[in-house]
């Protein structure tokens, strides 16, 4: 029966109507696991020579066991934001003889080899080896902390499925964990030296490594139970009505009739878990660049500008490449309104650039004790973020048509994350220009000779406005039964 459901699977995904960008969309996929394992490896081997060599410590595996109740604490957090629960479209296996155990256990079978679990083992790996390379480490000990360790990260992984489920869960944990921040800060108690205590004691005693697994089994369990539980169409299933507030935000009559989309946009914000969640993780970029801050003759200078305008881009990148997926469960009705295609589109690229500054203004701040050149990245960045990568990320919408489900939030297995990493995904493109551009200013002249360049290309981008949304309206037009057809797919 597993087979079959992975058939079914399969025959979904190749005659949806959104096939061709599917399939583009898993390649860059791919490329994007690629590129987070590389990154994922290489701080795996720079853990261990900035604990030996730069900022050596005593013992470099005491000093990660000191620090992992926030790895896993953040990990929790960043999986809530960005990590897809199982999806499985169960409404018609329902009315099949197929049993809800097997249903559950296919759904839950399928994330056991997420992304999210596996990655942590490019890091482990590397630095475990570099442990036992350095001979003050017994292998089966280290063998013991790393199954622990996993352990533990998919401990992280059911949580979040539970969690999601949950908001009070989420921000209960969250809660807890900025007083443990704060408490530690404030040195008023220190949970790091129990963390230290009782990670490290997987490393000393290694048949300790079995309880995060016992732990486990009996999560898994919990998860199961909650899943079966769910799969009811009269109950588990159904759409919850809740009573509606009405937002006027008259104050955005100025903007003429752009404003009827831009209430709109703020509304969906507002009211929908899943954009609110996607504008919470597009705040988490504007320290993106701290990843590459002091490690630029590693990473190179080209590397670190990558990290400096990335973090001015959250909110483009993560709601702007959702556009027009946002609306694709009334996007038939709109399409039947005297609605122009400039004006709805506009109103989109308003609402990115008016958070594009916001980003570019608080990242200027948190990066301007670097000095001129981080400062004169962050706004360079950000100009090419307004005058070029809006306009990409709106054009790239005309081929991505993948609808969403803003009430998948009700279902057990629906696609609720915030963050659909496909759409971050297709961003990359966007990227490699203004890094290659850079990096010819800053090898020819300087690095911010390099900088002007980019920020001239966002400038020259504004003043061809009106002829480049001509070029997307007419995209979108080409492309708009398609889209309609996309919508109607039940995968």
């Amino acid at each position: 029966m597993i087979f079959k459901l992975i058939q079914l699977q399969w025959k979904a995904f190749f005659r949806t109507g959104s096939l061709g960008g599917s399939m583009i969309t898993k390649a860059l996929t791919w490329l994007g696991m690629v590129y987070f394992i590389f990154i994922t490896t290489v701080l795996g081997l720079l853990s261990y020579k900035l604990l030996t060599e730069d900022f050596p410590v005593e013992n470099p595996l005491l000093f990660i066991n000191k620090q992992l109740i926030y790895v896993f604490a953040y990990w929790i957090v960043i999986r809530y934001f960005t990590q897809k629960p199982p999806v499985l479209n169960i409404r018609a296996l329902l009315i099949t003889p197929v049993s809800k155990i097997q249903i559950v256990r296919y759904a839950l079978s399928k994330s056991v080899f997420s992304f999210f679990n596996v990655i942590a083992l490019f890091y482990l790996i590397p630095f475990s080896l570099l442990l036992l390379k350095s001979g003050n480490y017994e292998p089966y000990g280290l063998l013991s902390w790393n199954l622990a360790v996993l352990g533990f990260v998919y401990i992280t992984h059911y949580l979040n499925i539970l969690i999601n489920s949950n908001n009070k869960a989420f921000y209960l944990i969250a809660a807890g964990l900025v007083l443990i921040k704060g408490l530690e800060y404030f040195e008023i108690f220190d949970f790091t030296i129990y963390s230290q205590a009782l990670f490290y004691s997987f490393y000393e005693t290694p048949l300790l490594a079995l309880l995060p697994w016992i732990m486990l089994v009996f999560l898994y369990n919990r998860v199961f139970s909650f899943f079966k539980k769910g799969l009811y169409i009269d109950t588990g299933l159904e759409v919850k009505v809740k009573e509606a507030t009405f937002q006027d935000y008259s104050w955005l009559n100025r903007f003429g009739k752009l404003s009827t989309f831009l209430k709109n946009d703020l509304r969906l914000i507002v009211r929908s878990k899943r954009a609110r969640g996607t504008v919470v993780a597009g705040v988490f970029f504007l320290f993106y660049g701290f990843i590459f801050l002091f490690q630029e003759e590693t990473f190179g200078s080209f590397m670190t500008f990558f990290a400096y305008m990335f973090s001015s881009g959250g909110f483009l990148f993560m709601f702007g490449g959702m556009v027009p997926s946002w609306d694709s469960q009334y996007y038939p009705l709109m399409m039947c309104q005297n609605i122009h295609y400039n004006e709805y589109l506009k109103s989109k690229w308003s609402l990115v650039v008016l958070a594009t500054i916001a980003s570019t203004l608080i990242a200027s701040a948190l990066y301007s004790f670097q000095g001129i050149e981080a400062l004169c990245a962050v706004i360079a960045g950000g100009l090419y973020n307004i005058g070029v990568n809006g306009y990409l990320t709106l054009w790239a919408g005309a081929y991505t048509k993948s609808p969403i489900d803003l009430n998948s939030s009700k279902n057990p297995f629906g696609d609720k994350k915030a963050v659909n990493m496909k759409t971050l995904l297709i961003t990359i493109p966007q990227i490699v220009l203004p890094v290659f551009v850079y990096f010819l200013g800053s090898y020819y002249f300087n690095n911010l000779i390099g900088c002007a360049m980019v920020g001239l290309i966002g400038v020259l981008g504004l003043g061809l406005k009106d002829v480049v949304f001509q070029q997307i309206v007419k995209t979108y037009k080409s492309e708009k039964y398609s889209t309609l057809n996309a919508y109607k797919q039940n995968s």
